[in-house]
């Protein structure tokens, strides 16, 4: 294999399986080229064809990715290459250079801990990627947070992450923080509320001191607004974070900013601001799907070293199939198995799990019914509950009928049988197509996510 087309084509396909589809595209699949392979000295050299800042692409190439570009050859020519990126490599004493080709030296030494580093940015350590379950219904945003992590300023900017309370945004914002310090302790990172702001500026007022507040969020590298709809109807506080928000972009400097809704729901804000949030990228996070709950617990489990076992198991699924919409919720009712369990000595089982949540799981079972639920669908489209109970297949009365399946299927234990019964006695796999018809619609259909999104809560009250 001489063409050296070949061979990248060939590096390609085996780096494709390891990596993220955006840290593909971003980091590999575009930019870099082979220049040459030099079979004497086993070197090969790569080529950069980037928009971004050719030292700091090769920065994290070589940081990040050396290894991997490197496996990914010998696994290609069958023997060991030393590859360049851009003529420049971090300084490896265990490593013979085999030349006299000038290497980039080594970054400074951290001179803070990473622990110290975090509490200066507000950061919380356990918000990290690698702790960051991801599921159809988060994997759009985790991507777009994973590539600004990796390129601030580059790939998305700004980055607007927007979805209801307990979903993750907070967690996935400050993981892009954590990498970022990761990568480089010496970047500007402040990871803030809205609501933190707001007091921020009016001290600031008060005490005489907006050249220092101003100083504060406008030299930074990063910046990250958790809660922006915090500064709905406050119109002062909305001009001065217009200004901020100008100052920073206009540097290139990254801003990423999180909400309870899409930008253009969002009421009382300047039109001003609502544009800038659309300038570039806005991912939004739903509610995660069940496998992606239990996957959540069993990550929980992993991190407070507790043995996943058949009891486990079954505490992680009543959790799992009781808790729905909110992902702090759900964590918090295992966080208070775990402790009780600690604190009384018994095991964490099925049965201690349903005494120690009866409030959570008795409010679920009580308050959310199918007869509601027929009861919210009906009212929002208008129509009568013996409606979508009869047999009539017009579309006005068969599309509401599948929402209140899905919803019956989604926020109660009813299984596809009995859920047919409720409808007149349909067959099990109309009620299974119904509810798969409707999350596609959903996946597809940010407005009608939405819709479901608000039945759901109104349902819950």
């Amino acid at each position: 294999m001489n063409n050296y087309s070949e061979v990248w084509k060939a590096v390609l396909s085996l780096i494709k399986d390891q990596v993220t589809p955006v840290c593909y595209e971003t980091w590999f699949l575009n930019p870099l080229k082979v220049k040459k392979i030099d079979n004497r000295l086993n070197m090969i050299y790569m080529d950069v064809n980037t928009t971004m800042d050719p030292d700091f692409f090769a920065d994290i190439i070589n940081s990040r990715y050396l290894n991997l570009l490197q496996d990914a050859f010998k696994e290609v020519l069958g023997e060991e290459y030393r590859v360049i990126v851009k003529g420049e490599l971090p300084v490896d004493n265990s490593v013979d250079n085999g030349d006299n080709s000038e290497v980039k030296p080594a970054k400074k030494t951290r001179k803070k801990s990473r622990k110290t580093l975090l509490a200066e940015k507000f950061l919380n350590p356990k918000y990290t990627f690698d702790n960051f379950v991801v599921g159809p219904s988060n994997s759009f945003a985790h991507a777009a947070a994973l590539a600004v992590a990796e390129s601030p300023g580059i790939a998305s900017n700004p980055l607007f992450i927007y979805g209801g309370s307990g979903l993750g945004k907070t967690h996935l914002i400050q993981a892009i923080g954590i990498r970022i310090l990761e990568n480089d302790p010496e970047t500007n990172v402040l990871y803030t509320s809205s609501e933190n702001f707001l007091n921020d500026y009016v001290t600031a007022i008060q005490e005489k001191r907006m050249n220092e507040f101003k100083s504060k969020y406008r030299k930074v590298d990063v910046l990250i607004i958790d809660d922006v709809q915090f500064l709905e109807d406050k119109e002062r506080i909305q001009e001065e974070f217009f200004y901020t928000f100008n100052a920073l972009f206009q540097n290139n400097k990254q801003i990423i900013i999180t909400a309870d809704k899409d930008p253009n729901k969002l009421q009382g804000l300047d039109e001003r601001l609502i544009t800038r949030f659309q300038w570039n990228l806005m991912a939004d996070i739903q509610p995660a799907d069940y496998e992606t709950r239990v996957a959540i617990l069993q990550k929980n489990a992993q991190i407070l070293g507790m043995e996943i076992d058949d009891d486990l198991r079954e505490v992680i699924n009543i959790i799992a199939e009781k808790i729905k919409d909110n992902i702090r919720e759900l964590e918090g009712a295992f966080t208070r198995v775990k402790f009780f369990s600690e604190t009384l000595g018994e095991k964490p089982n099925k049965a201690f799990a349903k005494k120690v949540l009866k409030d959570i799981l008795s409010n679920s079972e009580t308050m959310i019914t199918p007869e509601k639920i027929k009861k919210i669908v009906c009212k929002y489209y208008n129509i009568k509950v013996a409606d979508i109970e009869s047999s009539k297949r017009t579309n006005n009365i068969a599309f509401p009928r599948q929402v209140a399946m899905y919803l019956i299927r989604e926020m109660t234990d009813s299984s596809f049988p009995k859920i047919g019964d409720m409808f007149g006695g349909r067959d099990h796999t109309t009620v299974k197509y119904a509810c798969g018809k409707i999350e596609d619609e959903i996946n597809q259909d940010k407005n009608f996510a939405e819709i479901i999104n608000s039945l759901k809560k109104e349902i819950r009250d």
